[in-house]
């Protein structure tokens, strides 16, 4: 009994190890399965426009942390997920809807409200660019109430600066954008060619000018002005310097315009006057040189009968004061005693018939013709007959025929007095 006693409580304590080990191996199993069925916290950002949530939590479904985050959601918002990693530290971003224009490259135009950025707008509507193909704004812009999207030809564009040209494949902008886009910034005074706010094209080429502006003080020489007089005293081709001219000096402060290094233009700001230039003036003659005649007739008397002025000087059958020169060629006229010429004097050698327009009544004359034979004085008192033919610039009056033919029409001189 005892032996079976001890035998039974030797069992009984073979049985309760085995029990005790295996409670000990499920416990431990339960633990594991407990750990492993119990997730590990993480930390997630949430970017809702300006605004981020912090989140600490287990879940796995973005929505679902969102809501933890007490974000609420509209029916056309979106969430940006590239950046979220279920169960790591990672980012989520909010995506408001907004009321957006697009434009297709036919020039449809969309209005519609979605979320996310342009890239996603494209798939969602399905547009797919194509070669040479632009969108007016980066894929990459989140989309916001007002914004337009569209669709455009791509333009070749080239951008000078600096002495690099940038070749640039861009959309419809201005000169401004494309700046902007090849990297280049203005200085202040900085030009460029077109303008800024010039509309793109292709082909267009455009050039940056890098302007500064510098100043400088020089002492410099005042090249000293040139006058003319006219002189009716001085026969046409004579000239005379009747003051000489001085260069004056004076110091200077200039503003140069310098484009690209090289000075374009200049400024004056400053003059301190040393010495003033002193003008030198040539008279220059405007008179006619007479005619020359080889020699005079009949001792050069004249054939006129009025009497000359006393202040009328005759040098060689030529006066030595006249206002001008006329050459032509002159006919010859008589008609009877006491008849009386267009301006009212009655015919007398001497009074000549001319063209009004050209020779005034009443102007004073001295006429010789070129192969010496002296009329001489001479007033335009009647219009001639030749007028309207042109063949003669005057009529001279003889007192007869015979004289008249003995005349004929002959070259002359004719001095305006």
């Amino acid at each position: 009994m005892i032996t079976e006693l001890k035998g039974y409580a030797k069992a009984s304590r073979m049985t309760f190890s085995k029990v005790l080990a295996l409670i000990l191996v499920l416990a431990l199993l339960c633990a594991v399965t407990a750990f492993a069925a119990t997730p590990s916290a993480y930390v997630v950002d949430i970017y809702d426009g300006e605004a981020i949530t912090r989140v600490e939590t287990t879940k796995t479904d973005a929505y679902e942390i969102v809501e933890q985050a007490d974000i609420v959601l509209s029916e056309n918002d979106k969430l940006g997920l590239d950046e979220f990693d279920a169960g790591k530290d990672s980012v989520i971003t909010v995506y408001r809807a907004a009321s957006v224009t697009f434009v297709s490259i036919t020039g449809e135009t969309q209005e519609l409200v979605a979320a996310g950025t342009v890239a996603d707008l494209l798939e969602t509507l399905g547009v797919t660019l194509q070669a040479e193909q632009l969108v007016s704004v980066p894929e990459d812009t989140v989309l916001t109430d007002g914004l337009t999207v569209r669709i455009t030809d791509a333009y070749h564009v080239t951008v000078t600066a600096d002495g690099q040209t940038t070749e640039l494949l861009i959309g419809d902008g201005t000169v401004r954008d494309a700046l902007e886009q090849a990297g280049v910034t203005l200085g202040a005074d900085d030009e460029t060619s077109p303008a800024l706010d010039e509309a793109l094209y292709d082909s267009l080429n455009i050039q940056v000018s890098r302007v500064t502006y510098t100043e400088r003080t020089v002492t410099e020489d005042v090249a000293y002005p040139v006058e003319t007089q006219r002189s009716a005293s001085m026969y046409k081709g004579e000239s005379k310097v009747t003051q000489k001219g001085e260069n004056g000096s004076r110091t200077v402060t200039y503003r140069d315009k310098l484009v690209n290094g090289e000075v374009v233009s200049s400024e004056e700001l400053a003059v301190t006057v040393h010495k003033e230039a002193i003008a030198q003036i040539t008279v220059v003659g405007t008179k006619q040189k007479p005619v020359s005649i080889s020699s005079l007739k009949n001792s050069g008397k004249a054939i006129s009968e009025l009497q000359p002025p006393a202040s009328l000087q005759i040098v060689n059958g030529a006066p030595t004061s006249y206002s001008k020169i006329i050459t032509g060629k002159a006919a010859a006229y008589t008609d009877h005693p006491g008849a009386k010429t267009a301006s009212g004097r009655t015919v007398k050698a001497g009074y000549i018939a001319v063209n009004p327009k050209q020779i005034p009544y009443g102007t004073e004359l001295w006429i010789v013709s070129t192969d010496g034979i002296v009329y001489g004085y001479a007033i335009a008192a009647d219009t001639g007959g030749f007028v309207k033919k042109g063949k003669f610039t005057v009529d001279l009056f003889m007192n007869s025929e015979s004289e008249c033919v003995q005349w004929g029409a002959r070259d002359v001189v004719i001095y305006v007095l």
